[in-house]
């Protein structure tokens, strides 16, 4: 009788059968779950940006302009003293992010987050900065 070394051909074709069917599997639950998190981002975003809007408006009665951009840079000096947090620029409340994923507009009361790419199937966001109502 033959010593075998190695596997027969028929092995590992069924190896790899197995390998498709669990990537068949695990690959759209992936991109799904990777979705869902850009999604989320944005949404918490949204907050972040009506938390900075709505500081500003109590101390000057108007919103920050925020034209569509993904890069979101927000200072907020509450009581206009130099004396605070930031002792170089007497800011209470900053935020600075970048998001590769959705583009953020301010038009009027509402702040909406926009996807970049229409073919990722990513949704529009948006967000009433005086209710915080979101649509999503």
């Amino acid at each position: 009788m033959r010593k075998r070394k190695g596997f027969t051909l028929m092995e590992l074709i069924i190896v790899v059968i197995i390998i498709a069917i669990l990537a068949a599997i695990g690959l759209p639950q992936f991109f799904q779950a990777a979705g869902k998190a850009k999604t989320s981002k944005s949404r918490s975003n949204l907050g972040e940006i009506r938390r900075v809007q709505l500081a500003f408006e109590s101390v000057s009665g108007t919103w920050i302009a925020i034209a569509a951009t993904q890069t979101v840079a927000l200072q907020v000096d509450v009581d206009n003293a130099d004396n605070d947090n930031n002792h170089a620029t007497g800011v209470d409340i900053q935020l600075t992010f970048y998001d590769n994923d959705y583009t953020y507009a301010r038009a009027g009361d509402v702040i909406t987050a926009t996807p970049r790419d229409a073919a990722a199937g990513l949704p529009t966001n948006t967000m009433n900065l005086r209710t915080g109502v979101a649509n999503w």
